[in-house]
């Protein structure tokens, strides 16, 4: 297996879990104003990513991501495992065989660009995309400074964490919470912070020796 293929294994490993460590605060969170099950498809759908990706063939890491997402999006259910697992998907459907950190950008910027439109979200309607849209962004700026991939990844990480702690002064204009309108304030938004769990444990296996 060549390295590619082994470190996007690994990151899908990795990414499994944070998010099962991070089960319980994600329901918390999404009681505050939906039914509490984020967290648990969270998981289902980690499991079943972790488990399609570990028996993804290749050397390339871009197929072994897009079994992730599709795997995901298939066990996770609901809009937010949708979601997700599109994003997964489209992000290892763009990555070239060689991917350097333009081409990494723009795969995950594909992958939002998935999110916003099949969500008809937008930054500031308190979702991933408060999360995920900034992180694009500082992978932008990280690529015209010529970082590399491994180096980006870490340079965009506090864009990504500054988003997702903003949604908690947000009011949610999508989904169920979006219901509650200023009640809907004041508790971070669980997409937006499993998001960041998942960039941060692919940064966490990029910078593992």
């Amino acid at each position: 297996m060549s390295t590619q293929a082994k470190l996007a294994k690994q990151c899908v490993a990795n990414i499994l879990a944070a998010i099962e460590q991070a089960e319980d605060e994600l329901a918390r969170l999404d009681a505050f104003a939906g039914d509490g099950d984020h967290g648990a498809g969270m998981v289902r759908g980690m499991r079943a990513a972790h488990e399609a990706a570990q028996t993804a063939e290749g050397d390339l890491a871009g197929p072994v991501i897009a079994a992730a997402g599709t795997a995901f999006t298939n066990a996770a259910g609901g809009a937010s495992g949708a979601l997700f697992g599109m994003f997964i998907a489209t992000v290892g459907q763009s990555l070239n065989a060689a991917p350097d950190t333009e081409n990494v950008c723009r795969a995950v910027e594909a992958g939002v660009n998935v999110v916003c439109k099949l969500g008809k979200t937008k930054v500031g309607d308190k979702t991933m995309i408060d999360t995920l849209m900034p992180f694009v962004r500082a992978l932008e700026e990280a690529a015209q400074q010529g970082l590399t991939p491994v180096e980006a990844w870490s340079y965009a990480l506090p864009a990504a964490k500054s988003g997702m702690e903003a949604t908690a002064d947000m009011v949610s204009g999508r989904g169920r919470s979006s219901r509650l309108g200023e009640r809907s304030r004041g508790g971070l938004d669980p997409g937006a912070v499993s998001a960041y769990y998942m960039l941060r444990a692919v940064a966490d296996t990029l910078n593992t020796p």
